[in-house]
Order: structure tokens, then C-alpha cells, then sequence
């Protein structure tokens, strides 16, 4: 018998080659080139599972360049917790708490995001509904009740929407619930714009947010965050299901 005694990185090293191994045979046996399995387009790419960023693990592991060959729509964060992200057209945007967008640089880390090269199955125009109204409409247009993920676009007239962005957090790290009593809360009011995020079954509650997870951005780039509220005027919803996941630990 082998007596391993390995410290806690030791451990998180050795977990890790187990699943690369375990991912390298799986896209052979799957006649993946190793490119196809690194950026599988029909796939969640996720990067940290949620409960262990939420404990307060913000330093980032991955740069925005590098996230980009994920995908080129989702949600995340910045190291530090230094705002929200949403991204779509491939382009990667920050919403820090002072409430102003900017464009994201390649350079800048990430400890958690959760992205997928958007393509779209399906779209339908909704007129009226506050965010929770929303979602109620969305459960009866998926598949609430399987495992699948959906990726969510919401594009049009918002008569207003309560957003917010958590504020860069120094060393040591609080747990999000203590990060978010200091965030920025902003009301946005008659303006056009798109948000942005995911459903995850509850079945995977804790290795991500279970059910809808929202950020948004006006058109004009003058405000966003993630979504608390909404009045939506008029919006056209598009949808893709998702079969397919992936997840880097840190």
C-alpha cells in the first residue's frame, strides 16, 4: 500500500492532472483535435465553481485574452471583485462601482466567469414585464425541469432597471455576502440596452448559480451592472440550449 501524504496544494495539483488526464482522453475517445476540445464551441466554459468564489477567492487566474478563446458572451468578475463583466459580439466589458463601462483589456485577470460562443436557437419579442415577470415567462418557454443550461439575450426598450457593481475588495478577501453590503446600487431609467447570462438548473446549484444570473449594459454605455429589477418596454429574447460543460478549478 502507498501512503501519499500531500499538502493542500499538492492535492489541488494532483486533482487538477487527474482531470486534464481525464479531459485528454475523453476528447480522444471523442476524435477531438486537442484545439476542438480547448474551445468547444458548443459548450458553458466556466471558470471556478461559485460556492468557492463566493467564500471570498477573487484573485484572478485567468486574463480576458485568454478567456476570450472560451467564448464570446457571458458573465464574470474581475480580480479583486472589481465590478461585473458581461460580454457579447465578442467584445468583454467592465461595469466598475463608480456605475461607467469601459471595454475590458486583454490584461486583466478574472476568478470567475462563465462564457460560451453564443448561437442562438430561438427568439421571441416580450412587451411589459418587470424582471421577475420575465422569468416566469422564460419558465414556460424552456425546459426548466432537465439539466440543460441556457445561455439568455435580452435586447431592447427598458423603461427602467435597478442595477449593481460590488466594490474592489483588498486583501484579506471577504465572503460576498459581507463584499456586497458596500456595493453600488444604480436606477437607470428610459433607455435602450442588452443583458446578458445564464439559467442553471438546480441540479448544479453551488457549482454555479442555480436558475437566471443577469447582467446588462445601455447602448449608450453610460450605465449597467447586474440585474436586480427591471421594466422591460419592449425586448426581443433570444435563447440557445446548452448540452455541453466545462470548469477550471483555480
Amino acid at each position: 500500500m502507498v501512503n501519499l501524504q500531500l499538502r493542500g496544494k499538492d492535492v489541488a495539483a494532483y486533482v487538477l492532472i487527474v482531470v486534464l488526464a481525464c479531459s485528454l482522453f475523453y476528447c480522444a475517445w471523442a476524435n477531438y483535435t486537442e484545439q476542438e476540445c480547448v474551445t468547444n464551441q458548443d459548450a458553458v466554459f466556466q471558470l471556478a465553481p461559485f460556492n468557492t468564489f463566493t467564500l471570498g477567492q477573487y484573485e484572478g487566474f485567468m486574463s480576458y485574452g485568454e478567456l476570450a478563446k472560451y467564448g464570446d458572451f457571458g458573465i464574470g468578475t474581475f480580480e479583486g471583485l472589481d465590478g461585473e463583466m458581461l460580454a457579447f459580439d465578442g467584445v468583454f466589458y467592465q461595469i466598475p462601482s463608480n456605475g461607467t463601462p469601459r471595454v475590458a483589456d486583454d490584461s486583466q485577470l478574472t476568478p470567475y466567469a462563465v462564457v460560451t460562443f453564443f448561437k442562438p436557437s430561438e427568439s421571441f419579442t416580450v412587451s411589459g414585464l418587470t424582471y421577475s415577470q420575465l422569468q416566469k415567462y422564460l419558465d414556460t418557454q424552456l425546459d426548466v425541469d432537465s439539466d440543460v443550461i441556457y445561455a439568455v439575450k435580452v435586447s431592447g426598450i427598458f423603461d427602467w432597471a435597478y442595477t449593481r457593481s460590488p466594490q474592489k475588495q483588498s486583501l484579506p478577501y471577504p465572503e460576498l455576502t459581507e463584499a456586497l453590503k458596500t456595493q453600488s446600487v444604480f436606477n437607470l431609467t428610459s433607455f435602450s440596452g442588452t443583458s446578458v447570462g445564464f439559467w442553471f438548473p438546480p441540479s448544479m446549484d453551488g457549482v454555479d448559480y442555480a436558475g437566471y444570473h443577469m447582467h446588462l449594459i445601455t447602448d449608450d454605455f453610460t450605465g449597467g451592472g447586474h440585474v436586480s429589477d427591471c421594466l422591460i418596454n419592449s425586448a426581443i429574447i433570444e435563447i440557445e440550449e446548452i448540452h455541453h460543460y466545462s470548469l477550471l478549478l483555480p
